[in-house]
């Protein structure tokens, strides 16, 4: 067998952690679509921090099942990583930030101690975004304000943290720090999350393409649930419906 399917089991939403926001236009979309299609067509990332779980990718997901009202969420569990990285967004409109400060924020050209962000524009101009105090959560609150100043309803494209890209006129890429999953967990247990879209995970291995179906997640016992579905990735690969790449993917959403 493979041996990320290994990673797959069924988990009660309420044990897991959400370090991110949601966006209510893309929730709505994605739960009109589990319900439509009756299944759930990719895991949650998550890795286990205490007695619970911390999700890596898939905060939308979890939420959408749970507005369903579905007893279990789909998981893939992989080892915690040691960092959350932090994606780049290319945003158009985004107003140069004036030396100093802009919108409450401390800015500088100089990078810093608590660097929560740089700012690179289209004419070449770099900044970097400071908190003035120190912790995982001062730096939340400063990313939240930086996300005020995109404009509204503009496109946000997400490029790998360590990424290239050619700006055209009116765009910005801003680069987000990266955070410890300590940190993370930190984070929501003082009742606060981070953005959408800021945290990047590298994991070894990520399932995809699972379509687990939604009735067998509506309820029931975990244990017999989870046997349930080992008996359905067991008759997935019986059925060579499993392949596996070692090659990066593209992967439209």
């Amino acid at each position: 067998m493979i041996p990320s399917l290994k990673d797959l089991r069924l988990v009660e939403p309420g044990c897991l952690i959400l370090h991110e926001a949601h966006d209510e236009a893309r929730l709505a979309r994605l739960k009109g679509r589990i319900e439509a299609e009756g299944e759930q067509r990719n895991p949650v990332m998550a890795s286990p921090y205490e007695d619970r779980f911390l999700v890596l990718d898939g905060a939308h997901r979890v939420r959408a099942m749970n507005e369903l009202g579905a007893r279990f969420v789909l998981v893939q569990v992989v080892e915690p990583p040691e960092r959350a990285e932090g994606w780049g967004h290319v945003v158009q409109g985004f107003e140069p930030l004036g030396p100093g400060g802009t919108n409450g924020l401390l800015v500088s050209e100089e990078p810093g101690d608590e660097v929560v962000a740089e700012v690179e524009t289209s004419a070449g101009e770099t900044a970097f975004v400071l908190s003035r105090e120190r912790g995982p959560l001062a730096r939340s609150r400063v990313m939240w304000g930086l996300q005020a100043l995109y404009p509204d309803g503009a496109a946000v494209r997400r490029i790998e943290p360590d990424g290239a890209v050619r700006l055209t006129g009116g765009e910005a890429l801003i680069r987000y720090g990266a955070f410890a999953p300590e940190e993370l967990v930190e984070i929501v247990a003082s009742g606060a999350v981070l953005p959408a879209g800021v945290t990047r995970f590298r994991v070894r291995e990520r399932v995809l393409g699972v379509r687990y179906p939604l009735d067998r997640m509506m309820g029931g016992e975990p244990r017999a649930r989870n046997v349930e579905l080992r008996r359905f990735v067991a008759g997935r690969l019986a059925e060579n419906r499993v392949r596996y790449y070692r090659e990066p993917v593209v992967l439209f959403e």
